[in-house]
């Protein structure tokens, strides 16, 4: 039998699929941490959706693809963005997976809200997309999706890519337009792999990230936090901030994944979330009007590195 995967079985959509399916495929889904598969004739994949390795890796041994929205996708505490761009970047992971792994076919459950373009996303990599006809009705998304077993924070925002500009410019150019535009408030360091982000004449940094070079390739630049006042540390994750082009279509993702504050949740909702989000919002708009050639990286070592 072939083995089939779907991206969840926690909607509608996927626990209906795996009725009509199960008996006739080897059934594979993409699964919460914590789910049991107690009683269910499928395999659970705990591999996270928004780590490409982590994709690819669960795409190993799968012949066909059933891509959907489920519920799997937005189990996060605090998730910043609108879903269009959220559904983009997962069907990038899994359009790049299928690429890696020779998977040949994806099948794409239409809906009524999902961005007109998804078809090309998914296919961008050479896989086959076939689509439903009749498009899933919905009533729209809630991005305020919470629980409690989810402590991270996740942000992704989409904007246009300058012209003559690749991925690699708008990751490096993030970090020099923030020490920028929030001239004396901020101060980023540059030290060779690592950036240093402090607030005002402080001594201690607030963030502490280094560039990713062995993870970054193929239009995909990963920055990880790595320490500073901000950010805590969770076990077995790292923050990380990704820049990410969008094959065809000149545009590309910031993302910010795994990110657990140091503060104190309900004082970071009204403080750290919403400038991040107005930070990110203002440079889409940079990148809109930014029509100059990219400048070089000399400016990366200025403060040393």
């Amino acid at each position: 039998m072939e083995n089939l995967l779907l991206m969840g079985i926690h909607g509608r959509i996927g626990q209906h699929l795996y009725l009509e399916l199960k008996d006739s495929y080897n059934l594979y889904a993409f699964s919460s941490p914590n789910q049991k598969d107690t009683g269910l004739d499928i395999t659970l994949l705990k591999n996270d959706l928004f780590i490409l390795p982590e994709v690819e890796k669960a795409l190993a041994d799968i012949d066909v693809v059933i891509f959907f929205e489920d519920p799997i996708m937005r189990l996060n505490r605090l998730t910043q963005g609108r879903f269009e761009d959220l559904y983009v970047l997962i069907a990038d992971n899994i359009a790049r997976a299928c690429e890696i792994n020779e998977v040949p076919q994806i099948i794409f459950v239409a809906d009524e809200v999902s961005p007109d373009y998804m078809k090309d996303v998914l296919g961008a990599y050479g896989a086959d997309v076939n689509v439903t006809s009749t498009p899933v009705k919905r009533y729209g998304k809630n991005l305020s999706y919470k629980t409690s077993d989810y402590n991270n924070v996740r942000s992704v925002q989409r904007a246009p890519l300058p012209p003559r500009w690749n991925v690699k410019d708008v990751g490096r150019y993030y970090f020099e337009w923030l020490d920028e535009i929030l001239y004396g408030l901020i101060n980023v360091e540059f030290a060779g792999p690592l950036i240093k982000v402090h607030f005002a004449k402080m001594d201690h940094p607030v963030l502490v990230i280094e560039y990713d070079s062995a993870s970054s390739y193929n239009g995909v630049e990963i920055y990880r936090i790595k320490g500073g006042g901000l950010s805590k540390r969770e076990p077995n994750k790292t923050p990380r901030l990704e820049f990410r082009s969008l094959p065809g279509r000149n545009e590309f993702i910031i993302a910010l994944h795994d990110f657990e504050p140091k503060l104190p949740w309900g004082i970071y909702l009204m403080t750290q979330a919403p400038i991040h989000s107005l930070v990110n919002r203002i440079y889409q708009v940079e990148m809109i009007i930014n029509t100059e050639a990219p400048r070089s990286e000399g400016r990366q070592h200025r403060n040393g590195g």
